[in-house]
């Protein structure tokens, strides 16, 4: 099973959901869409994964190096909705900026809350 993807504009931030399965041979799929979002989201960036099943070290690898992509950013990566999901990878190195968030709303609030 593969993973699928949407995008949307939330009280000023760009929401891109995850579902399904993000594994090695999905890694494409979700770079060219981080691109297309990228191009269009001009502010913070949340990747909502409360839809996804579970994902690879592949997987987890290509949201780190979304992480890394935007920490020249005025604000880092904002993950929500992970669950059982494994982070440790993800929230092991300093160096790269990432916040996680319990929920959607949640990673919201905090991003509403540093713009003020």
């Amino acid at each position: 099973m593969s993973f699928g993807w949407h995008y949307e504009e939330r009280r000023g931030a760009g929401v891109m959901h995850l579902a399904g399965n993000l594994g090695a041979d999905g890694t494409g799929r979700f770079t060219g869409a981080i691109g297309w979002v990228l191009a269009r989201a001009g502010g913070p960036l949340v990747l909502e994964v409360g839809g996804l099943l579970g994902w690879s070290p592949e997987g987890e690898a290509a949201v780190l190096d979304l992480a890394r992509r935007l920490s020249g950013r005025s604000h880092p990566l904002a993950l929500c909705g992970v669950g059982a999901l494994p982070i440790r990878t993800l929230t092991a190195n300093s160096l790269i900026p990432i916040t996680v968030h319990a929920d959607l709303d949640s990673a919201l609030n905090a991003l509403e809350a540093d713009r003020e």
